[in-house]
């Protein structure tokens, strides 16, 4: 009887269906369809780990100790200042162990791609249709199935046979094998909501030219990335350059043209910071 409720696709994981995202949620679909240049499938996660992306971005996020990630809060402890007099090799220590600290602080917030909510029917068999009141939900629990790739398929009332969606996915593995500290709900960083809230804030900032609020914070390199990622660097660029920053305003160059290898701009190995910048805005 339960032979007619999934079929031999269910026990063959090379037929397992695999979700894929073809529009990445932080290319600016606005910015995409006036430039035709920007690659819209662009795998945004896979080049923000990027080694080379992680570093321009670092050293553009900068390190404000005393006016940003040190500065005096309200809280609700009090606590006393606390003064010391130290040696020249003390006080070097201890900024070296500060700025370490810092750059924990300054860690990116992760960029994710929201997963795909559609799903792949695999068979329409109308012949069981009624045959119960619930779903049937069939789950690979063979030994070597990751988390990640277990195949969860659900047979629906009228008798389709789809791939499981992400929550009902999470819901099996929880069920079967369920880790402790792991949440019931995922984090809000990796919903919609956020990223709609986060391109907003990051666009309101390029908008009004608000650098400044988000230069040396967790947020700021995400936001880079965000710009680069689009080829909307010149607001950007104008920041470091009002500031004299020549070296951040071609580590920027450098990082859309990393995000963008097939940029029509051209950068030699040699080139210094300046002759990078001089280049870029000529050809604006």
């Amino acid at each position: 009887m339960y032979k007619h409720l999934i079929p031999k696709v269910f026990r063959n994981r090379a037929h397992q269906a695999i979700q894929s995202c073809s529009f990445s949620a932080w290319i600016n679909r606005a910015r995409a369809d006036a430039d035709s240049t920007l690659d819209r499938s662009v795998d945004a996660e896979k080049l923000f780990i990027n080694a080379d992306v992680q570093r321009l971005l670092t050293e553009l996020t900068g390190m404000d100790l005393e006016g940003k990630v040190f500065k005096t809060r309200r809280t609700e402890i009090q606590q006393r200042s606390h003064f010391a007099l130290m040696t020249d090799e003390r006080l070097a220590e201890t900024m070296e162990k500060m700025k370490s600290e810092a750059r924990r602080f300054l860690n990116f917030v992760p960029l994710k791609e929201p997963r795909s909510q559609e799903v792949t029917i695999l068979s329409r068999d109308p012949e069981i249709s009624g045959f119960d009141n619930s779903k049937f939900v069939f789950t690979d629990i063979t030994f070597d199935a990751t988390d990640q790739d277990r195949t969860v398929v659900v047979r629906e009332v009228d008798g389709t046979l789809r791939t499981a969606t992400p929550e009902e996915h999470d819901r099996m593995n929880r069920t079967y094998y369920e880790k402790p500290n792991r949440p019931v709900f995922p984090p809000a960083v990796f919903e919609d909501p956020y990223l709609e809230l986060v391109q907003h804030v990051f666009d309101h900032v390029v908008e009004k030219g608000d650098f400044d609020v988000l230069h040396s914070t967790r947020h700021f390199g995400t936001m880079v990335f965000y710009l680069a990622l689009n080829g909307n660097i010149p607001p950007l660029l104008n920041f470091f350059g009002a500031r004299g920053r020549l070296r951040d305003c071609a580590n920027l160059v450098r990082l859309q043209k990393t995000l963008h290898p097939d940029w029509r701009f051209a950068i030699n190995t040699g080139d210094s910071d300046l002759k990078i910048v001089t280049d870029f805005v000529k050809q604006q």
